[in-house]
């Protein structure tokens, strides 16, 4: 996080656009790869430290598009309920006496409504639904992207990585 804020500071002054195509490649296949890598976790502080990394290349790769403060705000707010994740997850744990299996989360209809509630939340805003903060900063890098016209096997590569934040 301190590298991709110290990029932020540093991309008008210090990058050219090869530079940029380089942190937008970067950005993307660090996307992709963690989400992949998110998709077959079993272990469930893993696979939200995975989501993580996923959402860090995505905010990579709006700083390759040359949107640093956009960048900046999608990792603020992605912080914000990453947070809560964090600790909804560590309940999750916790009430199921340490058991940390993703695969063994079979009695989550026992948590209390207020838990399953600021789950539910959490987990929309992250995955950007309509009129959440997630679906506020995700919308404006999604449309440039698109705008840019880059090649297809790179916008296929942003838009399945997209499309698996919500599978996992």
């Amino acid at each position: 996080t301190a590298g991709l804020i110290l990029l932020m500071n540093f991309s008008k002054a210090m990058l050219s656009n090869n530079v940029m195509i380089v942190i937008l490649l970067i950005g993307l296949f660090t996307m992709f790869f963690s989400s992949v890598a998110a998709m077959v976790e079993e272990d469930m502080k893993k696979v939200v430290a995975l989501s993580t990394l996923s959402q860090m290349g995505f905010s990579m790769t709006t700083l390759g598009l040359g949107m640093s403060f956009v960048a900046f705000i999608h990792l603020v707010s992605h912080a914000l309920f990453k947070s809560c994740l964090f600790m909804q997850v560590g309940y999750i744990i916790h009430s199921n006496y340490g058991q940390q299996d993703g695969r063994g989360y079979g009695n989550n209809g026992n948590l209390p409504l207020f838990m399953q509630l600021q789950l539910l939340i959490t987990l929309f805003c992250l995955c950007g639904l309509v009129f959440s903060s997630g679906m506020v900063s995700k919308d404006m890098i999604l449309e440039l992207f698109f705008m840019n016209n880059y090649m297809m096997v790179l916008s296929l590569m942003f838009f399945l990585s997209i499309f698996l934040t919500f599978g996992y």
